[in-house]
C-alpha cells in the first residue's frame, strides 16, 4: 500500500520562505573578508581593531551623524563632497538624486571609498586588539579604488520604476518597494537602488568576493551569460 503525503499550502509557503532567506548571508560573513578589520587589519595602523564590527558602527552611540553617529549606528566620518553628479542616459526614467550632503546607505559606501576620508577615520576612537586606540586619519584607499564622479557609473539613489515603465525599458519590475526580488535578496531602500542594492558590504570571501556582489536569484539567462546583470536587464 503506498500512501501519497501531501503538504499544505502553509507548510509550502513556510519553506519558500526559509530557503529564501537562506540565499541571504548572515552579518558574520563579513569574518575573513576585506571588510573584517579584526583580522586582516589593512587598514588599521598599529594592530587590528579589537571586535569585528566596531570598525564601522558603534553599539552606543553618543551624537548623529554627521556631529557623531547616527544612521544605522555609523561610526565613520562621513565625506563632505557636495556634488558627485548623476548617470543620465536616454533609456532612463527616473532621475538619480547627487548623493552629495545626503545620508543613504550610499553614502556609508562613499565615506570610503570615494577616497576622500581616510578609511581609519572614526566619531569614537576604535580600539585595537591591546585595548588602546588605534591612530586616525592616516589610511586612505587607493586612488583607483575611489568613485568621486558618479556620472561614469552604474546610477544610484534613484527611484526604481513602477512596473509599467519597467516592463517598458526592458528591467525587472520591483516586487515592492524593499527589494526587487521580494525576499530582500535584492534590497531597494525605500524604493531606491544603492550601492547595497548590488554589493553586500557584509557578504563573505565564499559569495561575494573582494567585490561584495550580492547572491543573486538564479535564472536560466543568468546561468548562460554568466552575469548577474540580466537579472535586473532582461
Amino acid at each position: 500500500m503506498k500512501f501519497l503525503l501531501r503538504a499544505s499550502p502553509l507548510v509550502l509557503a513556510l519553506c519558500f520562505v526559509l530557503v529564501a532567506q537562506a540565499a541571504r548571508a548572515p552579518k558574520s560573513a563579513v569574518f575573513n573578508s576585506p571588510h573584517d578589520f579584526k583580522t586582516t587589519g589593512e587598514y588599521s595602523p598599529g594592530g587590528a581593531s579589537y571586535t569585528l564590527c566596531n570598525f564601522c558602527h558603534v553599539a552606543h552611540k553618543f551624537g548623529s551623524a554627521p556631529t557623531g553617529p547616527g544612521y544605522l549606528l555609523w561610526n565613520h566620518k562621513l565625506s563632505n563632497v557636495s556634488n558627485y553628479g548623476v548617470y543620465t542616459s536616454d533609456s532612463m526614467r527616473s532621475t538619480p538624486s547627487d548623493l552629495g550632503g545626503q545620508m543613504t546607505v550610499s553614502n556609508l559606501c562613499l565615506s570610503c571609498h570615494d577616497g576622500t576620508v581616510a578609511v581609519n577615520s572614526w566619531y569614537e576612537s576604535v580600539a585595537g586588539k591591546n585595548f588602546q586606540p588605534l591612530p586616525q586619519d592616516t589610511l586612505f584607499m587607493a586612488e583607483d579604488h575611489t568613485a568621486r564622479d558618479l556620472t561614469k557609473q552604474h546610477p544610484i539613489n534613484f527611484v526604481y520604476p513602477d512596473a509599467t515603465t519597467a516592463a517598458a525599458v526592458g528591467i525587472l519590475p520591483a516586487a515592492d518597494t524593499n527589494s526587487i526580488d521580494g525576499s530582500g535578496n535584492v534590497p531597494l531602500f525605500s524604493g531606491r537602488m544603492q550601492c547595497a542594492t548590488c554589493h553586500d558590504p557584509h557578504a563573505g570571501p565564499s559569495s561575494g568576493g573582494h567585490l561584495f556582489f550580492r547572491t543573486f536569484p538564479s535564472t536560466a539567462a543568468q546561468t548562460t551569460t554568466g552575469s548577474f546583470c540580466v537579472y535586473c536587464h532582461l
